[in-house]
């Protein structure tokens, strides 16, 4: 596991197959990532790598749909940003009801949930200008 990388992927299962694509445009503008499915090793303790890989990440990208309104480890990897005062970047799906968006989520400006290429290159750009640096995470 490298020492630092610039984003963290946190998201619910059934976005995997997005969440991969954004995760691959995202290396492809030259960012280092932190996705499970690439860090998390066969026999390692997943609450442990993740942890590790939370800490070691600059920026938090969130995916936010209506399953992960259920999900009490999605919210768990947004209450540890929070902590750890980790910038957040949001993707919000367009089907999210607006009542079902955490409410450290509601506080800023979200991506809406589209082309992963695209949702990337938005991303890479914000991260090259030190988008939500100043700010940090705001519960």
């Amino acid at each position: 596991m490298p020492e630092k990388y610039d984003v963290f992927l946190s998201y619910t299962a059934k976005d995997r197959e997005w969440v991969r694509r954004l995760a691959n445009a995202l290396s492809e503008q030259g960012l280092n990532v932190w996705y499970d499915e690439i860090e998390i090793k066969p026999g390692d303790v997943w609450r442990d790598q993740t942890e590790k890989g939370l800490r070691a990440s600059t920026y938090v990208v969130m995916v936010i749909t209506p399953e992960a309104a259920h999900s009490n480890w999605q919210a768990a990897e947004l209450g540890a940003a929070l902590a750890l005062q980790k910038p957040l970047i949001p993707i919000v799906a367009e089907d999210m009801p607006s009542k079902d968006i955490p409410g450290p989520i509601k506080l800023r400006k979200y991506l809406l949930k589209a082309d992963p290429t695209v949702v990337a290159d938005e991303i890479a750009r914000g991260i090259a200008s030190g988008y939500g640096v100043e700010s940090k995470a705001v519960a």
